[in-house]
């Protein structure tokens, strides 16, 4: 992940410097664009957006993980045999 600061800059001032700054900075560090004092966009480097993705989905195995086990760990396992039978005695 890039370590620069992330620059903020107003939507008219980025259109006035163009495209070419706008993604010679994301390179090196997110770009916040505003409107009216509010942020409306953010451009980053497309190694940055990979990085955070699989960040994403390292963080989503870890809590798919982690709610897994709790449900093995509150449950019981049945043969099917035993399932079979709660299933006829339940009709």
């Amino acid at each position: 992940m890039t370590s620069a600061e992330p620059l903020t800059i107003s939507s008219t001032v980025a259109a006035r410097r163009g495209v070419g700054f706008i993604t010679t900075q994301a390179q090196e560090r997110p770009v916040t664009l505003t409107s009216h004092g509010k942020p409306v966009a953010v451009v980053m480097s497309a190694a940055e957006r990979d990085e955070q993705r699989r960040l994403l989905r390292e963080l989503e195995i870890t809590v798919l993980s982690a709610a897994a086990n709790l449900v093995a760990d509150r449950s019981t396992m049945l043969s099917a045999q035993e399932a079979r039978e709660r299933l006829r005695a339940s009709r």
